[in-house]
């Protein structure tokens, strides 16, 4: 049997993506192909032009490398961020408006007993064993260097005001995939009783090692428990910054973890697995101790109101936050994971199933794999495909008039996560979602190729579209007369030759556009409701429509 087959058939995995509590766009990305075994976290460099398209372009680079199994797992992760930074620096390049977009990139493969990691920056990869949290990655970072040295505490780097610098980054150069000193190679023995933790800095920074240890012994057995709790806890202490958790783990891990040493929770990294603690635990109480003072005075400046209008706020910014705050994710707390699309013992064979049985706060997971039928989701439910990209929505052979693909609608919200949807001229789509209602979230979805409109957005209704790529030659966002929409960190990109804008506004709809890419469309961005006055797309990044065409 295949090693993705052992792979695919033993380990669970999660996560989860965050803006955090203070900025208004998320520049983090997760990679997770758990069939495959390949995980990964994508942090845009903050400060940076278009962090968050770096990250895209690094992440869909990254899947389509990896996805051809050719070379040792040393040369694969190699040459994954390899082209994802010579892309990211070539695409700047072409467009003023991106150059000097970067990300850092910590990225893993395992495969039977192994683990290959490829790390760049700050982002960090843990295994958590029956002896506790290791980190194997080192920070690429000044801060971080003096960390791992034992030169400072963690408290310290926590704290510290250099902690955000880093010296390797993906995409401010070419490199070639076997320069020296560009990606960090390091490899570990893996076993059925481990947990695997990457994370960008926005957990670190937050929560320290000992506390991540502990949240993770808690919840063992539940990963999607483990990447929400992470989350959680940056954003209690703070959530200065986007935080986003990738978490898996082996069938033995749940038993033994409630037995994991305490004292062991904070482990510095070393070289090819080979591994060595840190100071005794009279340090990690310093930290914890240390830890509590941070997340107060965290709390206490992020809710000053008058900290925050003392700093001022860009107008546009402004808008998006008040916005999301109208229409952002109102959805109860989770009760439920339901399966569908596989056939196994507690999982729906099919979609329709799995939603026809979800109550609000239920999460609908899709196994990888298409989905030839309309998908209708209940007020209050999310549907997430469990690997982002992997599940295709497709319009069914033999059905005649027009077809939507996924409606979703109601008043409690929810959320749609890393679904890809699909028109073809022998299977056009005509809506790739339609929105009713308020309060929906739709992250890292795809619609490709041509539609009336990609997400369409029914009167007095709201959503959120974050991450997303839509690649079509007609509208990509539609909006009826009073809906409002906030987009940001999208990348909407013209499919043909054709002119027309991106957005379409009817009577009093409203849209917010954050720190999207706009790519091959002519002069005007959003048409219709007096847009023209209203949208400011000085936050976003245009790309010039094609030479040449009409």
């Amino acid at each position: 049997m295949s090693e993705t087959l052992a792979v695919e058939r033993t380990l669970h995995a999660a996560f989860r993506s965050d803006p955090g509590r203070v900025r208004a766009n998320n520049e983090d990305l997760p990679v997770v192909d758990a069939a495959q075994g390949v995980f990964g976290v994508i942090d845009g460099v903050g400060g940076s032009a278009a962090g968050e398209v770096a990250a895209a372009i690094a992440r869909d680079v990254i899947l389509h490398r990896l996805s051809r199994p050719l070379g040792t797992a040393q040369e694969r992760v190699r040459e994954a961020i390899a082209i994802a930074n010579n892309e990211i620096y070539r695409r700047s390049e072409r467009a003023p408006e991106l150059r000097g977009m970067s990300c850092v990139i910590t990225l893993a493969i395992l495969h039977g007993d192994a683990l290959t990691i490829g790390h760049v920056g700050d982002g960090r990869l843990y295994v958590i064993g029956p002896s506790g949290l290791r980190k194997l990655t080192h920070d690429h970072s000044p801060v971080g260097e003096r960390e791992d040295a034992a030169e400072i505490s963690e408290f310290e780097a926590m704290r510290h005001p250099r902690r955000n610098e880093v010296f390797r980054e993906v995409g401010g150069a070419l490199h070639d995939k076997d320069e020296e000193d560009f990606v960090e190679v390091i490899e570990a023995p893996w076993s059925d009783e481990q947990a695997l933790l990457l994370c960008t800095d926005g957990l670190t920074d937050m929560v320290p090692s000992a506390a991540i240890g502990r949240i993770v012994r808690g919840h063992a057995g539940d990963p999607q428990k483990v990447a929400d709790a992470l989350v959680d806890a940056a954003n209690d202490a703070g959530g200065a910054d986007n935080v986003t958790v990738v978490y898996a783990e082996g069938p033995g891990f749940a038993a033994l973890a409630p037995h994991a040493t305490p004292d062991a929770l904070t482990r510095a990294p070393a070289a090819c697995g080979e591994f060595s603690a840190q100071p005794n635990g009279d340090r990690a109480s310093a930290f914890r101790r240390g830890g509590r003072l941070l997340a107060a005075g965290v709390r206490w400046i992020v809710g000053s109101r008058t900290t925050w209008f003392a700093v001022g706020a860009v107008a546009g910014v402004a808008a998006a936050l008040g916005l999301m705050w109208r229409v952002g994710d109102p959805a109860p707390p989770r009760t439920r994971t339901l399966v569908a699309g596989i056939a196994a013992p507690g999982a729906f064979p099919d979609v329709a199933g799995a939603l026809a049985a979800a109550q609000p706060g239920d999460v609908v997971q899709l196994e990888p794999g298409e989905y030839p039928a309309r998908i209708d989701v209940p007020d209050g439910v999310d549907l997430v495909a469990r690997v982002p990209g992997t599940v295709t929505v497709r319009r069914p052979a033999g059905v005649a008039g027009s077809w939507i693909a996924m409606t979703a609608g109601g008043s409690l919200g929810g959320r749609l996560a890393g679904i890809r949807i699909e028109s073809t001229a022998d299977a056009p789509v005509d809506i790739g979602i339609q929105v009713r209602g308020q309060g929906r979230i739709i992250d890292l979805v795809e619609v490709i190729n041509p539609v009336n409109a990609a997400i369409e957005v029914l009167p007095s209704s709201s959503v959120v579209l974050r991450g997303s790529i839509l690649e079509v030659p007609g509208v990509a966002v539609r909006l009826e007369d009073g809906a409002q929409a906030v987009l940001t960190g999208n990348i909407v990109s013209r499919v043909g030759r054709g002119r027309g804008a991106p957005v379409s506004l009817a009577g009093s709809a409203h849209v917010v556009l954050s720190r999207n890419a706009l790519a091959g469309f002519g002069p005007v961005f959003v048409e219709g409701g007096g847009a023209p006055t209203q949208v400011d797309l000085r936050d976003n990044f245009v790309l010039a429509h094609p030479r040449g065409a009409p």
